[in-house]
């Protein structure tokens, strides 16, 4: 796709991002003459509040049917992995290239769910409320353990889940997973012992969701699946809150059979100041931070950028989610 005149890109949800520079000039490069402005909007106020756009780029910002249309833009770049805050179906009936960006943070993530694990499995939050308190006794954390006597699970198995298991592997967890998109030959060469998903929920000591948020998975671990769990067990979200009935997860919290939740997504973000979640002794909760190093936050940009450029210019390229919009393959 080409143009005469200077391509309009429009970066919503500064939040954080506010220094636009390795955007400017990465679009500049890839696409001539641009016309780059940011505006602090979301959701159904962008009809009102942008005037016209070629590229839409947002973090979290939720980007509707009606932004598509009042923008008349044609590509919708997300600088993350997910894309559930934008209405993807709306966009391929428009011929709306939504993009992702693969790839940029999946040691991070890996990372900071072994480290989730390990510090809930140590009872380090009931320690440091204990030693906080004036105490200092190691019988202050119950259900204390090793990874060499427990088994992580993974329920979705891509490519952070897969950094992750083998970052437990090293530290002696026994690793399972569950993935229905995925061949247990697959499941096995990537690291891990394939399970049904009854198998996963009841022999896991540690579960850990990393799938993504569709309509089979939103609220898919419910009390209906916490009842199942072993008894002192733990759970890791780093993927979507929603994937979680957080009233559910509380009561599986208070009176068994969860041990902990290590929680760098809620269903609300940023959550209410109220949310029990927050203040509960046996959870850590992260700001959505799983993602991050600095040098994340540099590839999600660039690559981002990079992929939204392409997109526009209607090549093939690996971060297009519904490439039947331009039919790019």
């Amino acid at each position: 796709m080409t143009s005469e005149r200077p391509v309009r890109i429009v970066h919503i949800d500064p939040d954080g991002f506010e220094d636009v520079t390795i955007e400017r000039s990465t679009l500049a490069t890839e696409l001539g003459s641009i016309e780059f402005k940011t505006v602090d909007t979301a959701g159904e106020a962008i009809a009102d509040e942008v005037e016209t756009a070629d590229i839409i780029l947002t973090h979290y910002a939720a980007v509707p049917a009606s932004a598509m249309d009042a923008t008349g833009c044609s590509v919708v770049t997300c600088y993350a992995t997910g894309v559930d805050n934008v209405d993807v179906e709306a966009a391929t009936e428009r011929g709306i290239a939504v993009t992702n960006v693969p790839k940029y943070c999946d040691e991070e993530v890996g990372e900071h769910i072994v480290t989730l694990a390990l510090a809930l499995r140590r009872g380090l939050p009931q320690y440091e409320d204990h030693t906080a308190d004036g105490g200092w006794d190691w019988r202050a954390a119950d259900a204390v353990g090793t990874a060499a006597t427990q088994t992580l699970g993974f329920f979705a198995f891509g490519r952070k889940a897969r950094v992750a298991a083998r970052k437990a592997d090293a530290f002696g967890f026994d690793v399972v997973a569950h993935d229905p998109y995925l061949s247990a030959e697959d499941i096995r060469d990537a690291g891990a012992e394939p399970v049904s998903f009854d198998e996963l929920v009841e022999g896991s000591d540690v579960l850990s969701l990393n799938a993504p948020l569709t309509p089979e998975t939103e609220a898919r671990f419910d009390a209906s699946v916490f009842d199942r769990m072993p008894q002192g067990s733990i759970l890791i979200n780093t993927a979507r809150g929603k994937l979680i009935d957080e009233a559910a997860l509380l009561e599986a919290l208070d009176d068994g059979p969860l041990h902990g939740a290590g929680l760098d997504v809620l269903a609300t973000e940023p959550p209410e100041p109220d949310n029990p979640l927050l203040h509960h002794p046996d959870t850590i909760v992260t700001p959505h931070a799983a993602w991050y190093s600095p040098g994340a936050v540099e590839r999600v940009r660039r690559r981002g950028s990079e992929i939204a450029a392409a997109a526009f210019r209607g090549e093939p390229v690996d971060g297009v989610v519904n490439p039947d919009a331009l039919d790019v393959e």
